[in-house]
């Protein structure tokens, strides 16, 4: 229960610092239910009990998403053994984001890669590609620039924007696809 309340916790501090109530409100609920859980005041297999862990597991399952970024072998299934839930359910939980998995995944991927284009000027493209876990360059310019709207060459040549890390995915499509051409 710990390590679910611990992300949660920290989901629900970076809300507020974001100024982000529709986060917030929702993991202060499951944060509060979590403690009745773990006190016996209200079983696990509630249906608040239940909204609660959905919560909680997935705070976690972000957390460990951005933990296990650079790691290739990420997956589904990686993250649903870590949390001890099946791939369908970690599917689940990603369906009420409006972002699947996989998508997730390839946001925060970009997230990093425009962050470290931004700090290492210096360092290689295919270096950047490579530390992001992206299976290929090609792979890696094609799905930057659909989530960005240029290379990641052309957003090195801007400088380096003022503004968050996650400002590339502004605005931009709801699906990468990998797989496409």
């Amino acid at each position: 229960m710990a390590p679910l309340v611990e992300a949660s916790f920290a989901d629900f501090k970076e809300a507020m610092a974001d100024g982000d109530t529709t986060r917030s409100v929702p993991l202060v609920k499951a944060l509060a239910e979590l403690a009745l859980i773990e006190r016996g005041m209200i079983a696990a297999g509630s249906r608040r009990g239940q909204r609660a862990l959905r919560v909680a597991r997935l705070s976690l399952a972000r957390r460990l998403i951005a933990r296990h970024l650079s790691q290739a072998s990420l997956s589904a299934a990686m993250v649903a053994g870590l949390l001890g839930i099946s791939v369908r359910h970690m599917h689940m939980l990603f369906e009420g984001t409006g972002h699947s998995f996989s998508r997730t995944v390839i946001a925060q991927r970009i997230r990093l890669s425009g962050q470290l284009l931004r700090e290492a000027p210096r360092r290689p493209v295919s270096e950047v590609a490579r530390a992001c876990s992206f299976e290929s360059l090609a792979t890696f310019y094609r799905v930057f620039h659909i989530a960005v709207g240029m290379t990641p060459g052309e957003f090195r040549a801007q400088g380096a924007p003022s503004g968050p890390a996650s400002a590339p995915l502004s605005g931009q499509p709801a699906s990468v696809h990998l797989t496409g051409k």
